[in-house]
């Protein structure tokens, strides 16, 4: 025992001695971070209830849970910054030195996106997203619907995406319920709006980009894999060299594809399709480009899309991110997904 623990050295018993501290911090952390989402919760709860209680503008209503997507709608000051984690009350929103720091950003946000709505006459809808588990889901398809489906006919509605993408089912929602709203619909992409994004700018008139911002390919992901290379497969592997498993998933991959060219045609916007058939989608499904290649403003143009880059300062106050209060511990962590720990894969998503 003795010659183990010398044999250690001072370097070995210092090196357990970070690993111990950081799996501590780790914990402490994760712990801070857990606090923190729960007293957030707590705040968009008691600031959905103020929002339903006094008139918005935007005719939708706000959002109960997580915190992946608002509609609502909108303001910005000429040069829009992030609020400080010290402030803790909003403007023009009385002087109630209470407010966290979170529900003084969610303030902020929310009279953005009114005073945006009120000076282009439009309903808001906004789909933003800062943190690696936010996308676009179930709950933002339900936003989205519910706000259309009581917009007026002619009423036009601006979308501001600031996304990483999403899952397809829900991404098909909202682009069936943009489809059947007779009114104009204009995209905002201050900054980016990729794969199911992108598929969200094309169902509308006209895409109004950052001069910086970005769209991307919307080729499909199963099994956190490019879908059109695992589908793909089999072309460059005999069977008998593939397992059970992957071959099933090659199939399912394959499936994924096939419907995304289907549906991701049909809900193109006419404005972006300039020879009528399905050239764009398909040359974004398989052009053979990563799926997190950047499509600048000027290469969206070349593929005949409407896209205009006045954008209004307003949009990029919208999409800023919210205060970060806890103090971050860099630590390099796995991403714990289902079919990652040997459980049945998820379902597609575009991001």
């Amino acid at each position: 025992m003795f010659d183990i623990v010398t044999g250690l050295g001072v370097t070995g018993w210092t090196g357990i001695a970070v690993i111990c501290a950081l799996l501590v911090g780790l914990a402490a952390w994760q712990n801070n971070r857990h606090a923190k989402r729960e007293d957030e919760r707590d705040a968009r709860e008691r600031a959905g209830s103020a929002n339903r209680s006094a008139p918005s503008g935007t005719g939708a209503a706000p959002r109960p849970a997580a915190t992946t997507t608002t509609a609502r709608a909108t303001q910005t000051p000429p040069r829009p910054a992030p609020l400080p984690a010290s402030q803790r009350s909003a403007s023009g929103n009385g002087n109630d030195d209470t407010l966290s720091p979170y529900e003084a950003y969610r303030a902020m946000i929310d009279k953005r996106v009114q005073d945006f709505a009120r000076s282009r006459g439009s309903l808001v809808l906004s789909i933003v997203h800062h943190e690696v588990d936010e996308y676009i889901d179930t709950d933002t398809a339900i936003e989205a619907i519910d706000l259309i489906r009581h917009a007026p006919d002619n009423a036009p509605i601006d979308i501001i995406l600031h996304t990483p993408g999403g899952i397809a089912s829900a991404t098909q929602q909202i682009l069936h319920a943009l489809k059947h709203h007779p009114g104009r619909k204009t995209a905002f992409v201050p900054y980016r709006a990729k794969s199911a994004g992108t598929m969200i700018a094309l169902a509308c008139d006209e895409i109004v980009m950052g001069t910086s911002a970005v769209l991307g390919p919307i080729d499909p992901q199963y099994a956190w894999m490019p879908a059109p290379i695992l589908a793909a497969l089999t072309e460059h592997k005999s069977a008998d060299r593939v397992s059970d498993e992957m071959l099933i998933l090659s199939k399912m991959a394959q499936q994924a594809v096939d419907e995304a060219r289907r549906f991701s045609c049909d809900y193109v916007n006419d404005a972006h399709k300039q020879d009528g058939t399905c050239a764009l989608t398909n040359d974004l499904i398989g052009g053979g480009r990563n799926h997190d290649y950047p499509i600048l403003p000027q290469e969206a143009a070349s593929f005949g899309l409407n896209i205009s880059t006045a954008m209004p300062e307003a949009a990029f106050g919208i999409c800023q991110p919210p205060p970060k209060d806890d103090p971050v511990l860099i630590v390099s962590m796995m991403n714990s997904q289902p079919e990652r720990d040997g459980g049945a894969p998820v379902a597609p998503v575009f991001r």
